[in-house]
């Protein structure tokens, strides 16, 4: 006993006479919130329910031992230190306790900015829906105008009643390039240091879809939980939250990681290429030797690649197309490409009835320095998805699909790998229920703000209500999945 008191009153000279400690027993009561600071978390509220095995320390709750509105850190291994040890940092920016089952880190200065702290949000008109809310304010209030200026910015996670978050900087500009030409506007947000959002790893740059087009707000999130079911590779993540800029409400929105190389997304080795085929791509354009078909270097920069770099994967897009199209080669295609990530690439897309590779539109792959050119990762799937009046295979043409049905082994590993997921492709009316459920409020304000115009629509859903466009989606996809298995497995 006479231990914890002198621990409680060294806590409470070095941090000058924060609030009261609670000391007399084991047994305690939790008040008032306390708020961590590991940046993955935060600003996160730290409860026992977020505890779990780590909320005691030698008998006490550490959130007993600190005052309250304190910034701490649960590091969950501790350092050969004595238990009971209470110990500062270095640079004195930390205090530390070390525990039986870890160490409780007090930050000084580092955590010095307060959850508190807050933008402004009025939520009169639209309160809390039970999604998120994301408050971005620009510098000066300046209307974001085109895609590439990007303009500075803070940004804050809110809760229902209060902030979730630390206010973080960033920068702000559009994307997209015809769903830019919409009237809700989708964009792109990039830290100045990795952030973690809604536990998804970090990194510094992210996009705000606006699925403007769907009435159902959740093609794109369907998609991408499809995609996740198969061996594609990484597929980005996202949550659906809502908007508030420059003190204006936007509706909703998917925050989705952005596709790039980087260690928590498409984590390539050395030499890594990503490539974007788009007819839409006016930059920064090669078209291939045989097919014309445009594509860009999208990661890395070019800036930062040299001119035989650049050159070496435009050769190897070009020297695959020679294996394919050219009769008097002795190349095999199956040398350059990843068959498995092409037919999965071309599974995923024909289940959301997605025809935007035939063009091609967004189509992306990727190879380093050990790997084939490979497809993936899947995007774009918020307009003309999970179509009623689609039917039939529609990408048997697409990009090199026909060459590789001719000159490879791809038709049986199509018929393969359909073959392994069509019983998981068939089990998504849980995850598209919980999504109903849980953007139901979020979803009626959005489309009263935000109403698809008819000339917009081509599904057949923009008029229903949302539980209507809901049961629509999902017969479609029943059906799409049945008639598929029929025609992948007669290829």
């Amino acid at each position: 006993m006479r231990f914890s008191y002198l621990l409680i009153a060294f806590f409470f000279l070095i941090l000058n006479g924060c609030s009261d400690f609670s000391s007399d027993s084991n047994e305690f009561e939790l008040s008032g919130k306390f708020y961590a600071c590991d940046g993955d978390r935060y600003g996160e509220i730290i409860d026992d329910s977020k505890l779990g095995k780590k909320q005691y320390c030698n008998g006490y709750r550490w959130i007993d031992l600190v005052p309250e509105d304190s910034i701490v850190t649960i590091r969950p291994e501790s350092k050969d230190s004595t238990v009971g040890d209470l110990s500062e940092s270095k640079d004195s920016s930390q205090i530390m306790y070390e525990c039986n089952n870890g160490s409780i880190v007090i930050n000084k200065n580092l955590c010095s900015k307060n959850p508190k702290e807050y933008l402004p949000l009025d939520d009169s008109e639209y309160p809390y829906a039970g999604i998120p809310r994301i408050v971005i304010e620009t510098e000066n209030f300046r209307a974001i105008k085109d895609r590439e200026t990007e303009i500075p910015a803070k940004f804050q996670i809110w809760g229902e009643n209060a902030p979730e978050s630390e206010i973080m900087e960033l920068t702000i500009k559009g994307r997209g390039n015809t769903t830019w030409t919409y009237v809700k506007k989708p964009y792109a947000i990039k830290f100045n240091e990795k952030t973690s959002l809604f536990g998804m790893p970090k990194a510094k740059k992210w996009v705000l879809l606006a699925n403007y087009r769907d009435r159902t707000l959740i093609r794109n999130a369907l998609a991408l939980e499809i995609a996740r079911f198969t061996e594609i590779g990484w597929t980005p993540s996202g949550r659906f939250v809502e908007v508030y800029l420059n003190r204006k409400f936007l509706g909703n929105y998917y925050l989705c990681e952005k596709i790039e190389l980087s260690k928590n997304r498409l984590g390539l080795r050395n030499n890594a290429y990503l490539l974007e085929f788009d007819k839409n791509n006016k930059e920064n354009i090669f078209k291939t030797k045989y097919r014309n078909i445009p594509a860009t270097i999208k990661d890395p920069d070019l800036e930062d690649l040299s001119a035989e770099q650049q050159e070496y994967i435009q050769n190897y897009v070009n020297t695959l197309e020679t294996a394919l199209y050219d009769n008097e080669s002795l190349l095999n295609p199956e040398d350059y490409i990843d068959l498995k990530s092409m037919a999965l690439y071309w599974i995923i897309y024909e289940v959301a009835t997605n025809t935007e590779p035939k063009h091609p539109k967004s189509f992306y792959m990727h190879k380093d320095a050990t790997t084939k050119l490979t497809a993936g990762p899947v995007w774009d799937f918020d307009w003309e998805t999970f179509s009623s009046t689609i039917s039939g295979i529609k990408l048997e043409k697409a990009m090199w699909n026909k060459a590789l049905l001719k000159k490879t082994r791809y038709k049986e590993v199509v018929i393969e790998q359909w073959n392994k997921y069509k019983e998981k492709f068939g089990q998504m009316d849980s995850f598209i229920d919980s999504l109903h459920t849980y953007i139901s409020k979020s979803n009626e304000r959005n489309n009263k703000m935000w109403p698809i115009k008819i000339n917009d629509g081509i599904i057949g859903d923009e008029s229903k209500s949302f539980d209507e466009a809901i049961l629509m989606l999902k017969q479609s996809y029943r059906n799409r999945i049945q008639e598929l298995d029929e025609l992948f497995n007669k290829l």
